[in-house]
């Protein structure tokens, strides 16, 4: 988040704080799952620089050469308001349970994963020889993180595939090949 403002701003990330999330500082908060504390804090953020931004308009453009300090310490002295309070609400989003209809989420995004595996077909023993992951995230906030939750999320599905549903399950072995209750009973050499 303190890269998205220090972009917003156009300021050192150096000057950026952020504090963690509570009740006292943000009264309506939202869960973080599937990236939307990364939309909705964001977003946020966006919206509090924009308010910023137009108030320090005229010191930009009086003071062009000047440091972020130096700006920020005219304003503060022409008694400008630099605190500024961001919302953000996702657009278009609702879902009923009940008739399956409507929007659950604002965006998607796309991957794909192949991964080259040999597998021993007596045993189930396996090793998975490479894998390419590629992934569409759009415009990226921090690519290190966003690397670091593919590779993440990688690794489950890959645990799950193999890990923890292949050993142990004599009765998923037929005829000298494993069978994986994923695949609807389909095979797996």
């Amino acid at each position: 988040m303190a890269q998205v403002c220090a972009t917003e701003l156009n300021c050192p990330i150096e000057k950026i704080h952020i504090m963690e999330t509570n009740t006292m500082t943000v009264v309506n908060t939202s869960a973080t799952a599937a990236s939307a504390g990364s939309d909705l804090n964001g977003m946020a953020i966006k919206d509090a620089c924009e308010q910023l931004n137009a108030r320090l308009a005229p010191y930009r453009e009086r003071m062009p050469n000047a440091t972020w300090a130096e700006m920020a310490h005219a304003a503060f002295f022409d008694r400008v308001n630099l605190q500024a309070h961001g919302h953000y609400q996702t657009p278009e989003i609702g879902y009923s349970w009940i008739t399956g209809e409507g929007k659950p989420f604002f965006y998607f995004t796309q991957g794909a994963a192949v991964s080259e595996v040999e597998i021993d077909v007596l045993t189930g023993d396996h090793m998975i020889v490479r894998s390419d992951v590629h992934m569409d995230i759009g415009r990226s906030i921090n690519p290190s993180i966003d690397v670091g939750q593919i590779e993440g999320a990688f690794t489950q599905g890959r645990r799950r595939r193999f890990g923890q549903w292949v050993y142990g399950q004599a009765d998923r072995f037929r005829h000298g090949r494993v069978r994986s209750h994923y695949h609807g009973g389909k095979l797996v050499a």
